[in-house]
């Protein structure tokens, strides 16, 4: 048996050839697709091949966004690295002494005032300032602003710019102080503020008091929160109150629900102050017109449920009347020039109205014999209450208790003084002594269902008196009239 020749040995290079050459007849089969003429002859069909420069484009285009993803990210720290710097240049300034320089003068120069800061810091988490002092001249109205520790969060556009900016600028203590001008003066506008910009202004504590320097003030603004915002396209301030407490003058402290204000053109405007006392009482104060220089002030006034107490006054006459009356309208007016100028002027009507202290009135209960007299409640009563810094006056004062007392007349109280006349009507049957004579010669015939008899008042509010018994006893009693023992007493 023959033996098999030798195996072929093949270089490497050879062996190399085949296998590709092999790779290309395996495509070349793959590729060529035997094809019948219309004309009966057969071809082979061969699929065209993609050059190998697309191939190598589509690898170029692999690498483009990688490039552009690495000069992104250098960029990006490149910006991350300039606005750091540009931010600490920028906090750098704003804590510096001359910005705080420069904006004291602005806002001086803003609001015609000298202006003191202490321990302003600034950065961009939360800027404080430890308080704002702006002090005026002393001859116009305004004579300073206190402002204790304020804050705001800044804009990342501030540090952009000369500009601080924000959303709100909060202080938690605030005292205005105002009074009488030394001189004649106007209200000056507002001037734009160069370095400040921020869409509120707030204090959480707000204090406002005007009157003289030592005596008590004729207006005083206690725990309330005040919010300022820049009016659009005007150039003024809008102020809105809530909460705290307002008096005015000698009346009672009264409980504020809200108030707002417009300052504008160098005037102020208050559109509505609505405040509320004991449970049920409110008062509610409306400018009729802009308070400007030279103008007196005038407030519409309404009044709801409102206290007689503390309407006339605590420790004037107050004491004489219990109850809750309503006032539909009224002015409260005041000359800001004027430390006392104060006047208030409403109509008012009331329900389950209680009077005492009136001397004359228990002599009545005496000589009637019914204790009620002495201490009428549950009448109707109404009038004009006109009070300034000198006297109170209720004029027209109708007061009754159908079937049992009315009261008309004028009641009035100056430095403590008590004067004034009132005509008392009692009920016919009660004071008659036959159909054509009464038992007490001071009193009248019987008109609209009562005898009436004139008491002028006197004395003061600590001990008021009157005319009444005088006149009692200058009138002739019969016999059987009963006079009362009071009367038998103060004859004797």
């Amino acid at each position: 048996m023959p033996k098999d020749p030798e195996p072929r040995s093949y270089s490497v290079e050879e062996m190399m050839d085949e296998l590709r050459k092999g790779k290309r007849e395996k495509s070349s089969r793959e590729e060529a697709e035997l094809v019948t003429r219309p004309d009966g002859s057969r071809v082979m069909r061969v699929r065209k091949r993609k050059r190998r420069k697309e191939s190598a484009a589509r690898g170029r285009k692999k690498l483009r966004p990688r490039r552009y993803g690495l000069f992104l990210s250098i960029g990006f720290v490149v910006l991350v690295i300039i606005t750091g710097v540009s931010l600490l240049l920028a906090v750098a300034r704003f804590n510096s002494k001359g910005f705080r320089d420069n904006l004291s003068v602005s806002l001086g120069e803003a609001a015609a005032a000298k202006v003191r800061f202490t321990d302003l810091s600034i950065n961009p988490f939360k800027s404080r300032l430890k308080s704002a002092q702006l002090t005026w001249s002393g001859e116009g109205i305004p004579k300073s602003l206190q402002l204790s520790e304020l804050e705001t969060r800044l804009d990342a556009s501030s540090f952009l710019s000369s500009k601080l900016r924000g959303g709100e600028l909060r202080a938690r203590f605030g005292t205005l102080k105002l009074g009488p001008p030394l001189k004649e003066n106007k209200f000056q506008s507002l001037k734009n503020e160069e370095f400040l910009e921020f869409g509120s202004y707030r204090c959480s504590q707000f204090d406002l008091e005007y009157g003289t320097e030592g005596e008590a003030p004729i207006l005083h603004l206690r725990d309330s929160e005040l919010t300022a915002r820049q009016l659009e396209n005007q150039g003024g301030l809008q102020f809105l109150l809530n909460g705290g407490f307002v008096r005015f003058g000698s009346w009672a402290e009264l409980k504020v629900s809200q108030g707002l204000g417009e300052w504008s053109d160098g005037a102020f405007q208050l559109s509505s102050l609505n405040t509320k006392i004991g449970e049920t009482g409110e008062a509610r104060f409306k400018g009729l017109k802009p308070i400007t220089d030279g103008n007196r002030v005038l407030l519409n006034v309404q009044l709801i449920q409102f206290p007689m107490a503390q309407l006339l006054g605590e420790e004037s006459m107050g004491r004489l009347f219990r109850g809750q009356v309503d006032a539909r309208t009224g002015t409260l007016s005041f000359d800001s020039r004027q430390q006392d100028s104060g006047q208030l002027e409403v109509q008012f009507s009331g329900k389950e109205i209680a009077i005492e202290g009136f001397r004359f009135l228990g002599g009545l209960a005496s000589i009637l014999r019914k204790e009620r007299y002495a201490r009428p409640e549950g009448g109707t009563m109404k009038g004009s209450l006109k009070w300034n810094r000198d006297r109170l006056e209720i004029r027209d004062l109708r007061y009754e208790i159908r079937s049992n007392i009315v009261l008309t007349g004028t009641i009035v109280v100056s430095n403590q003084q008590l004067s004034g006349a009132l005509q008392l009507g009692v009920p016919e049957a009660l004071m008659m002594k036959t159909l054509t004579e009464p038992r007490y010669s001071s009193f009248s015939v019987p008109s609209q269902g009562y005898c009436w008899t004139e008491v002028k008042l006197g004395g003061t509010l600590e001990q008021p008196s009157d005319n009444f018994l005088k006149k009692l006893q200058a009138s002739p009693v019969s016999p059987d009239s009963g006079e009362s023992p009071l009367l038998e007493k103060d004859s004797r």
